[in-house]
């Protein structure tokens, strides 16, 4: 009975956040633009020790942006998988329609992951913290100065594997939603809805590499203003990992 009733409370905790995502993201889905969108990534993890890993990963989306992220992440020995990340990033956004100067970020940043599983489910969390200095543009030129301010981020992702598959290779089904939040004097009221990107979508594990192909819609508000749009974007994400720590076989 009690295992029961924890379930329950689970599933309808599970239920209740992802209902005030979606009803989150409806509200704002009368946009002044929508765009489809291809999303591209590669992420790798490198492990250089029992604790240690060497995180990498790029973005690409056509005509919207560019980033390179790079950290080190420390690995807890607990049953939550406990990880966190001190990194270090750059970014580079395309221009507006009509102009010609990309504008650059610089983009320091860390986050702490927790991953648990019942049964056939995995659930993955992610808080991540970002410092932005970006790049002012004035009459089309970059200039040297900066535009600063913080955003934190929250992600909530879960998985079903498909049943009767080997542990080494296995498809899987996958929600997820990440909400963000702005913060600084550039910022309306000091702190300020960003985005929201919520998913659905497919992936194929193996042992050492991950290929998952999913929509997501993505919901972002102006900092200072109530312009808003969104993106509706077909994202193909390849995870790899590597294991420097094994021995080469003579």
């Amino acid at each position: 009975m009690k295992i029961f009733l924890s379930f329950s409370v689970k599933t309808i905790k599970i239920t209740s956040l992802f209902a005030f995502l979606f009803f989150y993201t409806i509200v704002f889905s009368q946009s002044e633009t929508e765009n489809e969108q291809l999303w591209i990534g590669y992420l790798t993890q490198s492990k250089i020790s029992k604790n240690y890993s060497l995180w990498n990963d790029t973005h690409w989306v056509p005509d919207n942006f560019y980033i390179i992220r790079t950290g080190l992440t420390y690995h807890f020995d607990n049953k939550l998988k406990t990880t966190t990340t001190l990194g270090y990033a750059l970014a580079w956004f395309y221009p507006m329609e009509g102009k010609e100067t990309f504008k650059f970020e610089q983009r320091p940043w860390g986050q702490t992951t927790i991953s648990h599983s019942s049964k056939s489910f995995n659930f993955f969390h992610r808080l991540r913290y970002e410092a932005r200095f970006r790049s002012v543009i004035i009459a089309n030129e970059k200039t040297s100065e900066y535009d600063f301010n913080f955003r934190f981020r929250y992600l909530f992702q879960a998985k079903l594997y498909f049943k009767n598959q080997p542990n080494s290779n296995r498809f899987y089904a996958l929600v997820s939603d990440e909400i963000m939040f702005n913060s600084g004097d550039e910022i309306t009221n000091g702190f300020r809805f960003d985005q929201n990107r919520i998913a659905i979508g497919l992936g194929y594990q193996t042992k050492n590499m991950t290929f998952q192909l999913a929509y997501m819609k993505q919901v972002i508000l102006a900092n200072t203003t109530d312009t808003h749009k969104v993106n509706h974007n077909l994202q193909f994400l390849v995870f790899h990992n590597f294991d420097f720590t094994k021995k080469q076989n003579p």
